[in-house]
């Protein structure tokens, strides 16, 4: 900036006097001042501003590195959005493709659709066909095996006759080419031809004796056929009465040990002890993953060994029963007010009943087994001692103090209600809860604590060591896991059909043959007037308002088209076309004429009869619930509703308590799978030795592989359900000794489950000395 001074300085030269000059001059320097002042502001103000547009340069030269910094990261996304918009582009491409594909696909699904609803419907008809082939076929199948039988032995006959006929035919025949010989000869030589002549008469005496001496032989064959038949009766008749001797011998030995002195326990004790051996029975049954087949190998003492069961009074082979460790006598038995269970009786002595308000079972010697993982198999071991492979003693053998026993006891009847409580007896319905007026038994898990408790506080429904006992004879004998293909007890026996005429006063329901031919004389039914009532489930009361549980005594036809099933009702009833005939579980006792341990009272694999095992009777037609189990659903491992098992060791503390009986039970070290509310095969089975139970945890198999039998659980996320075991008479193939349905919550009761009374509802705690 600059300043005009010329006028200060012409001042300056103008000035006269020295006062002027000086003003002039103090002007001037004051001017000067002023300008100095003005230009240290400028300056000052200079120096600011170039200091703030130094910052401000600086501060844009950040902004302009960011801002290239974001150029080139959104030329990086620009980049990024046009690959994926090309991307995108083929997905769309893709997807436009993909969606015509399934419109064409969902046009097929809908045409498939209505092929399969056609198909379905005829699948429907076809099953409905067949069942009715099948239920024909299971008659003719039973007549079949009978004709079967009897032609065996006319086969083996007439091959005999055969043979015997072919070396008369072949004599014959060689005297027939010497006649031609000789007669040859006697055309060549006339001085032969008498020789001849004569030669061929003596070879037609021989060929007339021949026959004369087939005439004989046939004659000498029919009397020994008619022999053999004798010879064969007498043979079952033998060996039914050899059994019977063996039991008998058994008793008068027992008895003669009784009136020695000790009493009927001690008696028990020493006979046994006469017959223990170190033998150890052995059946190795492979895994599903090494091999599917149910059939497993008889190994140690138990190879050759052989077990066929009984069909009635026709015996099987049994070759067990001549081991104390196998044989078993029938008894009346209790359990003391501290848990120890005792023989009271045994069949044949004073006093011992079947019948009426006692418990009956079977007495054997107390057993020890063990189970071996092999790898590729489980071996199941039974000994009459504790050894290295059989460890453990059977549970029912453990008192209550924790030593071992040397007896067993089983219940041999499913229980039956007389005068409101539940007894192991013969001659009666299986108490259960179905609604009829003769029924109505608390029949459940919860329902049996208080019912079993009203013989004593050590009284229990079936426990886990009742049915895990005749599991393993099963193995042991007959090694297979397929129950159904030696045993099937009544498991496909489930008919209802209605009254096709009216009648007053009967004791018979008459329906079409077809029909009535399928109710067996000697099983039992159920009569009810339906009316107009829709459901036909065993459970209602009007199913059973005219005779309720009884037996059939003979099926007669009526006309071209019709039969009437007669039964030995408490008395006579009116029929309607809305009467209706049910097929009901077998009574107790059905097997006891069925000779030896095992068998059948008709076929053993027909699905219609009842059988025992070890004398046990089982599989009378309805399931099996255990009074000292009960199954807790939880989460399990894989998310899905699995179920923890508890055992009750101590009938005492049975309890419908879940919290109490989840502090005072013991629960198993395995459990139940999930099935989603069907029915899945077994493919393995877990015991748990401690707590006597044998748990499926696999499945996956079928009917014929694998464990062979059904496990079932339902949708439900908590609660408890009830061990339902060994099948009813609808079940089918999933029955047997292994099916477990755990549907039922823990109070269900109904006409399809039963129980016994079980003398081992307390049981102790082995402890194992070195």
């Amino acid at each position: 900036m600059s300043t005009n001074s010329k006028p200060y300085t012409d001042k300056i030269r103008a000035a006269k006097k020295g006062k002027d000059v000086r003003d002039s001059i103090a002007d001037g320097i004051d001017m000067v001042s002023d300008e100095n002042n003005t230009y240290e502001q400028i300056k000052k103000d200079v120096v600011n501003a170039k200091n703030e547009i130094d910052a401000n340069v600086k501060a844009n030269q950040k902004v302009e590195q960011d801002f290239a910094a974001d150029i080139t990261v959104a030329t990086q996304v620009n980049t990024d959005l046009i690959a994926n918009k090309k991307a995108g582009d083929t997905t769309n491409t893709n997807l436009v493709a993909n969606k015509k594909a399934g419109d064409t696909t969902n046009t097929n699904l809908v045409a498939n659709k209505k092929a399969g609803d056609t198909t379905n419907t005829n699948l429907a008809k076809n099953i409905s066909d067949g069942n009715t082939l099948n239920d024909n076929l299971a008659g003719k199948l039973t007549q079949g095996n009978q004709l079967h039988e009897t032609l065996t032995g006319d086969i083996t006959a007439a091959g005999q006759a055969e043979r015997s006929l072919e070396q008369d035919i072949t004599s014959a025949g060689q005297a027939e080419r010497s006649l031609e010989q000789d007669i040859t000869s006697a055309g060549e030589n006339k001085t032969a031809l008498d020789g001849s002549i004569k030669t061929a008469g003596e070879q037609i005496n021989v060929m007339t004796g021949l026959v004369q001496s087939a005439t004989q032989v046939k004659g000498d064959l029919e009397k020994d056929i008619e022999t053999a038949n004798q010879t064969n009766a007498q043979l079952v008749e033998t060996t039914a009465e050899s059994v019977a001797t063996l039991d008998a011998k058994g008793q008068e030995q027992v008895q003669a040990i009784i009136e020695a002195g000790g009493g009927i326990e001690n008696a028990l004790s020493n006979y046994f002890a006469l017959r223990r051996s170190n033998k150890v029975f052995t059946t190795k049954l492979y895994k599903y993953t090494t091999s599917t087949s149910p059939v497993g190998e008889k190994l140690n003492d138990n190879a050759d060994m052989i077990c066929t069961p009984s069909t009635g009074i026709t015996p099987g082979q049994d070759d067990y029963q001549q081991y104390g460790l196998f044989q078993h006598f029938t008894c009346n038995w209790h359990v003391d007010e501290n848990g120890f269970n005792h023989v009271d009786a045994l069949e044949g002595q004073v006093g011992f009943t079947k019948t009426g308000k006692v418990q009956v079972g079977e007495v054997t010697m107390g057993g020890w087994f063990g189970i071996e993982d092999v790898g590729d198999a489980v071996l199941y071991h039974y000994s009459a001692v504790k050894s290295e492979r059989t460890p453990h003693p059977m549970k029912e053998s453990i008192n209550p103090d924790g030593t071992v026993s040397p007896i067993m006891i089983h219940g041999k009847y499913k229980a039956i209600d007389i005068e409101g409580a539940p007894y192991s007896s013969a001659g009666g319905a299986p108490a259960n809860g179905c609604q009829a007026a003769d029924a109505k038994d608390p029949v459940s898990y919860t329902g049996m604590v208080g019912y079993m408790h009203k013989l004593g506080a050590h009284y229990c429904g079936t426990t886990c060591w009742d049915l895990f006992y005749l599991q393993l004879m099963f193995i042991i004998k007959y090694a297979t896991t397929n129950s159904q293909s030696i045993m099937a007890g009544c498991t496909s026996y489930n008919y209802q059909y209605n009254a096709t005429v009216e009648e007053t006063g009967v004791m018979r329901v008459v329906m079409a043959k077809a029909n009535a031919a399928k109710f067996v004389v000697g099983s039992y039914v159920s009569i009810g007037e339906v009316g107009e009532a829709t459901n036909k489930d065993r459970y209602y009361a009007y199913m059973h308002n005219l005779a309720y549980s009884v037996k059939v005594t003979r099926v007669e036809d009526v006309d071209d088209t019709n039969a009437a099933v007669y039964v030995d009702a408490p008395e006579a009833f009116d029929t309607t076309l809305t009467t209706c005939m049910s097929t009901m579980p077998w009574h107790t006792g059905s097997t006891d004429e069925v000779v030896g341990s095992d068998g059948s009272p008709g076929s053993n694999t027909s699905g219609i009869f009842p059988c025992k095992m070890q004398g046990i009777e089982w599989h009378l037609g309805a399931y099996d619930v255990l009074g000292n189990v009960f199954m807790d659903i939880v989460t399990g491992a894989d998310g899905n509703p699995a179920r923890d098992v508890w055992v009750c060791e101590d009938a005492s503390l049975l309890t419908t308590n879940v919290t109490t009986a989840k502090s005072t039970y013991k629960k198993a070290s395995a459990q139940v799978p999930y099935t989603a509310a069907s029915w899945k095969y077994i493919t393995e089975e877990t015991t748990d030795i401690d707590r006597g139970i044998m748990i499926p945890t696999g499945t996956g198999a079928g009917s014929a592989t694998g464990w062979c039998d059904g496990l079932y659980t339902d949708v439900g996320t908590s609660g408890q359900r009830e061990w339902l075991a060994l099948g009813s008479l609808y079940s089918g193939t999933p029955a047997g000794l292994w099916i477990l349905d755990a549907y039922d919550g823990w109070s269900y009761a109904g006409w399809r489950i039963v129980s016994g009374v079980s003398p081992n509802g307390t049981r102790g705690e082995y402890q194992a000395t070195a």
